[in-house]
């Protein structure tokens, strides 16, 4: 018999997942790097592996702290559990475990709409905030009782998944033909009394694919919660999220399970935090299998990062336990991964942490200005007089 591996870290919990999940789901869910439907998950993981930390030394990193806040809720270091469907498929408690993961952790779980425990039963077992991930149905009717819902049971924040409302391929579900056990039901839905309510084979086609910046407006008028845009890509949709008043926003291609073919995430963020500054808080998804991912991501501008497959993981590996153990694993790493490079309070990770693709030392001189000030005029940072300005300072 061969033994097996000690869990250690993040991915030792990916390799027992892979023996303890039934094989045909672990592939629709998770895919191999660089398998079929699956490219925009492994440019998150090749992305994530690009960046490389910059240590520093003999700065006093005697006391650490990893604490920060996230829409003004305090939480003990910035990784928080994102919105993933169904927890049942790796554990029979599901959402109720990951909650109380969560809460022992002193981070966030935000709830997904096709979670397989309701609203009200996840909040009865919180001992920390929770968000609620909403999507967006045709019928508004359905989408305000459960935005409702979420608000009178306390949730802090609602997260509106933007980023898979158009039409939708089907390649995965027939390249792994899994099928979700008849049991597994969508709880948010039960005791609903609305006619034709969203069901496990109607349930993409059910959103609404003419959802527009203008009805954010709408959303607003039925909570009162912040609300955070999740599936942002590019510095023209986080400018709308700022213009449009939401307060946060995540970098996320949905964990590669939308649009092959994505750049990674992590890619993706800094054009995201130079373009809304200050005006709101910016999340990224994605990648993230060490603590010292999670410091790449701070120092390139997120204020906290979501971890979603590693939930699946420690919930098929050990329930409620595997989970709170993966979440202590990547806390252990950030911690080592702050002394290292010389960080002493995670809220002030800055891009000088780490060297990325666009921003390393090959740059430098006359070649790597003139690229960022052209950089800076294709973004609309400055226009065509200020870059011809700059430009004939740096050539004389």
């Amino acid at each position: 018999m061969t033994p097996q591996i000690p869990l250690l870290t993040v991915p030792d919990y990916e390799a027992r997942a892979r023996q303890t999940m039934p094989t045909a789901l672990f592939d629709r869910l998770f895919g191999t790097y660089g398998g079929p439907t699956m490219l925009s998950n492994t440019n998150n993981l090749k992305a994530m592996d690009g960046v490389k930390l910059r240590p520093r030394v003999l700065a006093d990193v005697s006391h650490r702290d990893l604490s920060t806040e996230v829409l003004g809720n305090k939480i003990s270091f910035p990784v928080m559990l994102a919105p993933t469907g169904t927890h049942q498929r790796a554990h029979p408690e599901g959402e109720l475990a990951s909650t109380k993961a969560a809460g022992i952790a002193g981070t966030i779980l935000s709830l997904s709409t096709a979670a397989s425990y309701s609203i009200e039963e996840v909040a009865a077992v919180a001992t920390a905030p929770l968000w609620f991930q909403l999507y967006f149905f045709k019928d508004r009717e359905l989408t305000e009782i459960l935005v409702r819902r979420a608000e009178d049971a306390g949730y802090g924040a609602l997260m509106l998944t933007v980023d898979n409302l158009g039409a939708r391929s089907t390649e995965r579900e027939q390249r792994y033909a899994y099928t979700l056990e008849a049991e597994r039901i969508l709880k948010n839905f039960v005791g609903v009394e609305l006619p034709n309510l969203p069901n496990r084979d109607n349930f993409g086609s059910s959103f609404e694919s003419a959802l527009h910046w203008s009805d954010l407006d709408w959303l607003r008028s039925v909570t009162s919660m912040p609300i955070v845009i999740k599936g942002i890509q590019t510095a023209e949709d986080a400018r709308l999220c700022a213009e449009n008043g939401v307060e946060g926003l995540v970098v996320s291609n949905h964990g590669g399970h939308a649009l092959d073919g994505t750049e990674g995430t992590i890619d993706m963020l800094p054009e995201v935090v130079h373009a809304v500054g200050d005006s709101l808080e910016v999340y990224v998804d994605g990648g993230i299998r060490h603590g010292s991912d999670v410091l790449k991501c701070l120092a390139l501008g997120a204020k906290a990062a979501f971890i979603g497959r590693p939930i699946f993981w420690g919930l098929s590996v050990d329930g409620q336990a595997g989970l709170s153990h993966i979440l202590e694993i990547l806390r252990d790493e950030l911690d080592v991964a702050m002394g290292l490079c010389g960080l002493s309070d995670i809220k002030n990770a800055s891009p000088s942490l780490v060297s990325h693709p666009g921003t390393r030392s090959h740059r430098d001189g006359l070649i790597g200005s003139l690229d960022r000030l052209v950089e800076l005029l294709e973004q609309g940072y400055i226009d065509r007089n200020e870059f011809d300005s700059l430009k004939a300072k740096l050539l004389n």
